[in-house]
């Protein structure tokens, strides 16, 4: 209750080795007071909005989002004036004084604990809130995360590729916050390749190999490709305006494509948009390729 705003919940009381009985005793005497469902708080502690906020949490099992969680993080613009709580979307409860959000992405929540809250991960924080603040709010917001180091630009842009291949609210919202403030340069060429790896390994493929490089067989060089996975001969691309469309590079990439062609490489290639805009359908094609051989050949008959 000490590392709890005063607040316990049964599971955890019993867990802890007490029983009904004293648990019942210490409601009767006033030593405890029920607060929400299961959720006790020790009489000797004050009521806080803090522990109001955990006191639904633990009583629903949810987490602290939006303007309740930015408040948590502390980011700057956010006091804990009302209670924000997230919930699977197949679970309807009942919550007396608190804003009820509901997600069918809780798998992505990045859940986390701050000051004993468990409460959504920063990221995810400022995806929510970009579904409920207006566009000054949300800049100011990401310029404080951004200016606070609890975020870096790449990382909302990743936080936003893993949530927008299902679509929803907010995502709009960021990608336009976010390409308004950076070029075409918005994040290093190989901090891409390795959101783009992850984007991959949430959709459930195997990692693949970062900046991989290509032999012939009698040895010689071919070309060092951003992704590639070796066992099914597929190199992965990553074009940017910056790095790739000039005369030089257009004709020297696809001499290297034509290269690994002759070697036997399927090649594959995305373009930023296709990472921040079309994450579902880049994961699909490459899941197309390197889906084990018979499982093509049923998908083809």
């Amino acid at each position: 209750m000490s590392q709890q705003h005063g607040l316990i919940h049964r599971s955890q009381a019993l867990e802890d080795g007490m029983t009904s009985r004293q648990i019942e005793r210490r409601l009767r005497t006033g030593r405890w007071e029920r607060v929400a469902h299961g959720v006790y708080r020790h009489a000797a502690t004050r009521q806080t909005q803090l522990s109001r906020l955990l006191a639904v949490c633990l009583a629903h099992n949810a987490l602290a989002s939006h303007r309740s969680a930015a408040a948590v993080h502390r980011i700057d613009g956010y006091s804990l004036d009302r209670i924000e709580v997230v919930v699977a979307a197949n679970r309807s409860p009942a919550v007396k004084g608190a804003k009820l959000h509901k997600s069918a992405q809780m798998e992505l929540a990045q859940p986390t604990e701050r000051i004993a809250i468990p409460v959504t991960g920063v990221g995810r924080t400022v995806l929510d809130l970009a579904a409920v603040v207006g566009r000054k709010q949300l800049d100011d917001t990401i310029d404080a995360v951004l200016r606070n180091g609890q975020l870096r630009l790449w990382d909302l842009y990743a936080v936003l590729a893993s949530h927008a291949r299902r679509g929803r609210d907010g995502c709009a919202a960021l990608r336009a916050a976010l390409d308004a403030r950076s070029g075409d340069d918005r994040v290093p060429l190989s901090r891409w390749s390795r959101m783009v790896a992850d984007l991959l390994v949430e959709a459930g493929l195997d990692p693949p190999c970062l900046e991989h490089s290509i032999h012939a067989d009698d040895g010689d060089f071919i070309a060092q490709v951003d992704l590639a996975y070796p066992d099914r001969n597929l190199a992965i691309e990553l074009d940017s305006v910056r790095w790739h469309h000039n005369l030089h590079n257009f004709s020297h990439d696809r001499q290297r494509r034509n290269r690994l062609l002759l070697a036997g490489w399927d090649v594959l290639n995305f373009t930023w948009d296709d990472y921040t805009r079309r994450p579902g359908q880049l994961c699909a094609t490459v899941a197309a390729v390197v889906a084990p051989p018979k499982r093509r050949l049923d998908r083809n008959q």
